[in-house]
């Protein structure tokens, strides 16, 4: 049977989104609109996964929804969270992850985003192995020789474990192409595992990527598995990695040295086994020259470059690209 995904939310209209989003991706879904009776229905329907809102119309400080979360965890420790609202701050993200939550997403959320969220956190509680592969090359679109050449060039080190650097404008398609490499490498069947390091709070950085064990800081009442945990035998895909503070680059760096980390509040030594893509819209080679960038990290992360061209310079390419949102679009919209 598949997963069953519980959304508490006192906006019906957000309730229904989320309930077509969760169909059309294969999962059951439930929503709540009252908060009072949310703790029953997560007693009575049991459920793998919830989408609990951290703003109610009656409080839009967001703590309504950290108590919810805690009363949650207070009935069932094991049950996964992804926090989600409107009035997102840093502060709250960090209160959430450090309660237990197991990711938190901002609304107006993005599908994609959101989907990989709910699989990659369902594939470590065992509720899915992620069953759909991760889409290959012949779902990105273009016809444009610069294009082609990138793409040549990505799917000869597909098969390979080397570690490849996808640089490129926002909007030129850098997720896809490491989605692709992915698919069509020897890990296609472990997980992918994306990590937007431009959107981790500093604090949480180690949290977040190594996991910590209960007791490690204030309020961390649960253990939590990183994103390298969850990669293991995988594909990990650092995304924006140029936002990385550079003391957060030295940790990261002795990672991808030595392939083990320390999970935080732990001195025991866990190694792990990752393929690791990265991405970024900015120049690193000129962030190393500035002092902005380590020059051994980059060396670590850019075995094979992959330049992908922005849609301007491959104009060919705007009707295909026209033809193909317009065909996703008919079927649902008519």
């Amino acid at each position: 049977m598949e997963p069953l995904i519980l959304i508490i939310d006192d906006d019906e209209a957000v309730c229904a989104s989320l309930r077509v989003v969760l169909r059309r991706a294969g999962f059951r879904s439930e929503s709540v609109q009252l908060p009072a009776i949310a703790l029953d229905r997560v007693a009575e329907l049991q459920p793998d996964l919830v989408l609990l809102d951290m703003n109610f119309t009656v409080d839009t400080s967001g703590r309504q929804g950290l108590k919810m979360l805690e009363k949650l965890l207070a009935l069932n420790a094991k049950l996964p969270v992804i926090l989600m609202t409107g009035w997102a701050t840093v502060q709250l993200a960090v209160e959430g992850m450090k309660l237990g939550a197991k990711d938190f997403l901002a609304k107006p959320w993005e599908n994609r985003q959101l989907l990989q969220s709910i699989k990659t956190i369902l594939s470590l509680q065992g509720g899915i192995r992620q069953k759909e592969r991760a889409l290959g090359f012949e779902h990105i679109v273009g016809e444009d020789a610069s294009l082609l050449q990138v793409l040549d060039m990505a799917r000869q080190v597909s098969p390979t474990n080397a570690s490849v650097l996808i640089t490129g404008e926002s909007g030129t398609g850098k997720e896809l192409i490491a989605e692709a490499i992915h698919a069509e490498s020897q890990r296609a069947d472990e997980a992918f595992v994306k990590v937007n390091l431009g959107g981790i709070p500093e604090s949480l950085f180690e949290s977040e990527l190594f996991g910590h064990v209960k007791g490690a800081f204030t309020d961390a009442r649960t253990d939590r598995q990183g994103r390298f945990s969850l990669a293991d035998g995988g594909t990990i895909f650092l995304d924006e990695i140029g936002d990385l503070p550079m003391a957060n680059q030295v940790k990261l760096l002795r990672v991808l040295q030595e392939q083990t980390f320390e999970v935080l509040g732990s001195s025991q030594q866990q190694k792990v086994d990752v393929r690791v893509l990265s991405a970024t819209n900015k120049s690193l080679e000129q962030m190393v020259q500035e002092g902005a960038f380590r020059e051994d990290l980059l060396y670590r992360i850019n075995l094979i470059t992959l330049h992908l061209p922005p849609l301007r310079e491959r104009p060919g390419d705007i009707p295909l690209l026209v033809e193909h949102f317009l065909s996703r679009l008919e079927q649902p919209y008519g």
